[in-house]
């Protein structure tokens, strides 16, 4: 009984334990490859810059024959920028800002370059949860509550796929409160 619970504490905690881990990259006496987070001292092992993880409740791509929010001048196809995305972030609101809306309305605003390719589109996510989707750069929310709160942005391709996602915006939203009197 003690030896499955301490299998189970183990199996729970040993991601705990690794998340903030460096992973580094070396080649083992054999000439194979090998990544870890924890090299031998002569291997030579160079730390290894991990992409991004998206992590969000669920994704539901937009439907055929459905209009997003907010559509994009489309591209036509022999005018189609071919070259990757090389900028695509968050600008509005700020990292930590702290945003006075008491309707709870407020509006996130993303820089993308070069400008969004025909069939691609942005997914909007407000504290992990999907909140709008759509081809546009600037997205309106409504009834944020007070409190803070983190939004990040997904690029994806026509067919859904994640093209890549932008990093993790947090801020604060402040709204009056109505003292009740006696």
């Amino acid at each position: 009984m003690r030896i499955g619970l301490l299998c189970l504490l183990l199996v729970f905690s040993l991601p705990l334990l690794t998340a903030n881990a460096g992973v580094y990259r070396w080649v083992d006496a054999d000439g194979s490859v090998v990544y870890g987070d924890n090299p031998p001292k002569k291997s030579g092992a160079k730390s290894v810059d991990l992409p991004i993880l998206t992590v969000a409740d669920g994704y539901a791509p937009q439907q055929p024959g459905t209009t997003p929010a907010a559509t994009a001048p489309a591209t036509p196809p022999e005018e189609e920028n071919t070259a990757a995305y090389s900028d695509f972030k968050i600008t509005a609101p700020a990292a930590n800002e702290a945003i006075r809306a008491n309707d709870g309305n407020l509006s996130v605003n993303i820089s993308l370059t070069p400008e969004l390719k025909n069939g691609d589109g942005i997914t909007l996510y407000l504290d992990s949860k999907q909140v709008a989707t759509g081809a546009a750069l600037a997205f309106p929310l409504t009834g944020v509550e007070r409190g803070e709160h983190t939004v990040f942005a997904v690029l994806n391709d026509a067919k859904g796929n994640i093209i890549q996602n932008t990093e993790t915006v947090k801020f604060n939203v402040l709204r009056n409160v109505v003292a009740k009197t006696p």
